[in-house]
């Protein structure tokens, strides 16, 4: 079968070679793998990084990110059915990796909002560092499907932690309210991510956005929490 076919195959979840591969593809597997398979997965991962710094989405391929990784075409598969699959974990892992650089002394700040815009502000500086590698993962959230989903709920995880912590502290234990205001939040970033890889608003611009955004979500949410305290 051709790369293109097997890429084809693989964004469905299914692949000649490994029927049941899409099962063990997302952070399920991560999460229960063994050291050298753990090892393997980062060794693709960044393999993955590699390339999209080098051209952005279409440098990624998934012969030459399984060349890079030392690993076999099929072995690449069978961790991640497609390239969509593949850079949404590559995006769920930089979020987490980017976890204590963003949430650094957020406690000398007292107001929740103004620690959550810190946060996602630090999180652009990230991202905006390497431009060619935030088009390719921005643009690998853009084209999931459903059959992503796992990669998929490892970014919102990532994010509802991100949030949740920077919001709330270390020890919140995210409930559906906070998730709902992530995926709030999450979406705007993505959108206006977007826009600034077109051209189409600058890096002040996107900061301007989630200022406006984030007082917004956050005083709805602490109007919520107000008027459930107020109920018998």
């Amino acid at each position: 079968m051709s790369e293109a076919a097997t890429e084809t195959a693989a964004a469905t979840g299914r692949t000649a070679e490994q029927p049941a591969a899409a099962e063990s593809a997302g952070g399920r597997a991560a999460t229960t793998a063994t050291p050298s398979q753990q090892a393997r997965r980062q060794r693709m991962l960044n393999a993955a990084l590699t390339l999209a710094s080098r051209g952005g989405y279409d440098e990624v391929q998934m012969r030459e990110v399984a060349e890079l990784a030392g690993v076999a075409l099929g072995t690449l598969y069978r961790y991640f059915p497609s390239k969509v699959h593949l850079l949404a974990s590559a995006l769920a892992a930089r979020l987490a990796g980017m976890r204590e650089v963003v949430l650094a002394d957020l406690s000398d700040i007292e107001d929740p909002a103004r620690r959550v815009l810190a946060m996602m502000n630090r999180l652009v500086d990230e991202l905006s560092r390497d431009r060619l590698v935030t088009e390719a993962l921005v643009q690998a959230m853009t084209l999931a499907a459903a059959t992503v989903g796992t990669d998929i709920d490892n970014v919102d995880e990532a994010m509802i932690s991100l949030i949740g912590i920077a919001a709330f502290g270390p020890d919140h234990v995210p409930d559906e309210r906070d998730k709902l205001l992530t995926n709030v939040i999450g979406k705007v970033f993505l959108s206006d991510l977007r826009y600034w890889l077109g051209g189409r608003l600058t890096i002040d611009g996107v900061r301007e956005s989630l200022a406006d955004t984030v007082a917004i979500v956050m005083a709805g949410q602490q109007a919520l929490s107000e008027r459930g305290q107020q109920r018998p």
